[in-house]
């Protein structure tokens, strides 16, 4: 029921991520939709599937309990350190051993352009797709863009001009991209906004103090003051995706040192994004079905 209850109260995360697992295995092991169909088939079935579901509970906890998967991520001060490697002596023999070999869960991505109905009066609109795979690399710019995009293209056409409550965009190092818009009145015209970013990228034009308030604002997200449990996740999730100092760095001079000229190359990547014409919406039965030709 809870849920049931994010699909639409949070139906522009669902959407987002959604839209992704058409092209992406990482969105595909976060997809709610997915994991919601599963639950209600379960739920109706439970009573001739609780054994083999109890089975493969088993099975999972014994393949992912593993010494060999062990990750310790631990923020303190150095003499804790002592305390934590003296208890992992003890809890990593409770650990199961890795038997024989691992396999992969097979995940295929299929392009499936989906609208989900249910009874509200707004959709999430979300659009998608991954630069990566067209030969483009992550650039710092990426994150002005979301920003501009945040205060101006978007937010002034899907927001002030469209009446959505709001709109969100994203633009991952693997390349992962989206956009989509927050409690919306529109479907198509949306759609079609969003189709107009490539346009509005070659037209761009800031003077340095116009480009100069961008990089502040994107720099204040970055440099979020930090907790110690903050600063510890953030160093795991640097760790598991390979960045080091100097990948962080390098982003922070390529943000600092933007002009509305990298803006303008931003461009064909986005536009790269965009041919794929990944959609998903989540939202108004009959918003639905009377543009279900999308």
């Amino acid at each position: 029921s809870r849920l049931q209850v994010s699909i639409s109260s949070a139906g522009h995360s669902v959407a987002s991520t959604r839209a992704m697992t058409y092209f992406s295995k990482a969105a595909a092991y976060k997809d709610t939709i997915t994991f919601y169909e599963m639950l209600c088939d379960l739920e109706a079935h439970f009573d001739e599937r609780k054994e083999a579901l109890t089975a493969k509970l088993k099975e999972m906890v014994s393949s992912i309990f593993t010494k060999e998967h062990l990750l310790v991520s631990v923020t303190c001060e150095k003499d804790g350190l002592s305390i934590v490697e003296t208890e992992l002596e003890k809890f990593i023999p409770m650990l199961y051993e890795t038997s024989g070999e691992e396999k992969q869960a097979e995940i295929v991505p299929v392009r499936k352009n989906e609208g989900f109905m249910d009874a509200s009066q707004v959709q999430y609109v979300a659009r998608a797709g991954n630069y990566v795979r067209h030969g483009f690399s992550y650039h710092g710019a990426l994150r002005i863009l979301k920003v501009i995009m945040g205060y101006d293209y978007l937010w002034i056409n899907v927001r002030v001009k469209g009446g959505a409550y709001g709109c969100m965009n994203s633009y991952m190092r693997n390349g992962d991209t989206y956009f989509v818009s927050y409690r919306d009145p529109n479907l198509k015209k949306t759609d079609e906004i969003y189709d107009g970013i490539p346009q509005y990228l070659a037209d761009f034009k800031a003077d340095e103090r116009e480009m100069t308030k961008y990089i502040i604002g994107t720099i204040s997200d970055m440099d979020t003051p930090m907790n110690p449990s903050a600063k510890g996740a953030r160093s795991m999730t640097a760790y598991l995706q390979g960045l080091d100092f100097a990948d962080i760095q390098k982003e922070r001079d390529q943000v600092i040192g933007a002009t509305d000229e990298d803006i303008r190359g931003l461009k064909d990547l986005i536009a790269s994004v965009l041919e794929e014409k990944n959609l998903c919406v989540i939202g108004n039965e009959d918003n639905l079905k009377s543009q279900s030709d999308m």
